[in-house]
């Protein structure tokens, strides 16, 4: 069922972008590397390269729907139509690019002179593909401010819903990370007070939360090493951090002018490289099972 839908969503996606006045090349593989949220693109300078004011629209549109669960589509097409909007992960996903991209086209309005409508259009593809951990481009928003580059560098960690095929730390981590600090608070004012944490209409097990706090400290903390190499390896701290953060969320384009959304990791040290490389791999495979491999007590078992 799985597999059937992404196939349906990923011919969908081709059909459209050829309609909308991409070549037969062109539209399939943008189409393979947009349900993926994988960015890959047939040209050097991304959706920049695309003139069809339609032609992001669509983009957005998929590569949001890749960032979904797809159980949730499954679900839904079996009768139960309100499963994707009812879940909560869902919904927190949606509203983040929303507000992201309202933030954006507002800054980019009032600080940069830009007109609305292309401003939006600007903000909802370039934080989507952001959020969504594609990496796709249509415009270096690395010349925006020190203020859009800010958020857009927040970004890179969230990812799309777990279920999905992006990247990062997901949206559900996030979620209940905010419940656990909401709920100590409510604890530090209320030290006898009892607040089970709910989630989707259900209490979370116990086993839950521990395995997302790990998880987000083993992110951050494998973030920090690498920034360490790869500073080590001489390059500036910007380059650094923000490669280590765009390889281990799997997002593609870092920040700065050498491997920022105009750039590209061709001018880096063979070895910087190879360490970006195995950040990709360590990212994509959510560390812990990396790290189990590593174990002598997994050889053991």
């Amino acid at each position: 069922y799985i597999g059937g839908v992404y196939v349906g969503l990923t011919a969908a996606c081709a059909a459209a972008y050829a309609v909308a006045g991409m070549s037969a090349f062109d539209a399939v593989n943008h189409a393979m590397t947009t349900l993926s949220t994988g960015g890959y693109s047939t040209h050097d300078a991304s959706f920049g390269h695309f003139k069809e004011p339609a032609i992001p629209l669509i983009g957005t549109f998929f590569m949001a729907s890749g960032a979904l669960p797809f159980v949730l589509y499954i679900k839904s097409l079996k009768g139960n139509w309100g499963a994707l909007w009812r879940d909560e992960q869902v919904r927190g996903f949606l509203k983040l690019i929303a507000f992201a991209t309202l933030g954006m086209a507002g800054w980019l309005c009032v600080v940069d002179g830009v007109a609305i409508l292309e401003a939006i259009e600007m903000a909802v593809f370039n934080v989507t593909s952001v959020v969504t951990t594609t990496g796709y481009a249509s415009a270096d928003y690395g010349t925006w401010g020190a203020f859009p580059v800010g958020i857009f560098l927040l970004l890179t960690f969230l990812g799309g819903c777990t279920g999905s095929t992006s990247g990062a730390i997901k949206v559900f981590r996030h979620q209940v990370m905010y419940l656990m600090m909401r709920r100590q608070i409510k604890l530090f004012t209320f030290p006898r007070g009892v607040f089970p944490t709910r989630y989707n209409g259900t209490t979370l097990s116990d086993d839950i939360v521990p395995s997302v706090i790990a998880f987000i400290a083993a992110f951050f903390a494998a973030v920090g090493l690498l920034t360490l190499a790869l500073c080590f390896l001489n390059l500036d701290l910007v380059t650094s951090f923000s490669g280590a953060a765009t390889a281990i969320a799997n997002v593609g384009p870092g920040l700065g002018p050498i491997i920022g959304p105009s750039g590209n990791f061709a001018p880096l040290p063979d070895t910087a490289k190879w360490l970006l490389a195995l950040g990709m791999l360590l990212g994509r495979l959510e560390i812990f099972t990396v790290l189990v491999v590593f174990t002598p007590a997994f050889w053991r078992g």
